[in-house]
């Protein structure tokens, strides 16, 4: 008997990065754990019945998830050593006082926590990348992306 899941969509992903302020705390943090792989079940525990349902509601009217009832994507749903997120909290956190100004510093206090895969991870990524590239730091960005990558195994992409 396979549950329902949730995936991001695109805008999904992109809500992640920009904080349009389209969703309420609660309704952002069920975003950030949709990975593909949770079931209600599985969100359910980190959320009452009532918060679950009315952000689950409120992302998918704004298309910002989608139940499948498939097997996770072998990338998205792939867990993460916590050791290996801490290590990457912390060169995150290093970049964000030294080059951003602590632009991130309400996300990797709070937010953070919620990564547990690499579909959680990734659009972060992404998005770190892309201020320290935008603020100029070009170079910076991608030896600190090498690095995440090497710390995570995921050279070859």
């Amino acid at each position: 008997m396979d549950q329902p899941r949730f995936t991001k969509t695109a805008k999904g992903s992109k809500e992640i990065e920009e904080r349009s302020g389209l969703l309420s705390s609660v309704a952002r943090r069920i975003l950030i754990m949709v990975d593909g792989k949770r079931t209600r079940s599985d969100l359910l525990q980190a959320f009452s019945l009532a918060e679950l349902e009315e952000g689950l509601s409120r992302l998918e009217l704004l298309k910002m998830i989608e139940e499948s009832h498939g097997p996770a994507n072998s990338h998205e749903g792939v867990s993460i050593n916590q050791r290996a997120l801490a290590q990457i909290r912390q060169m995150m956190y290093m970049s964000n006082q030294q080059y951003l100004a602590g632009q991130l510093d309400r996300f990797l206090d709070k937010d953070f926590a919620l990564i547990h895969d690499r579909a959680g991870l990734e659009p972060v990524l992404e998005h770190w990348h892309r201020l320290l590239c935008d603020a100029g730091h070009e170079v910076t960005a991608y030896a600190y992306l090498r690095q995440i990558k090497t710390t995570l195994g995921w050279s070859k992409k």
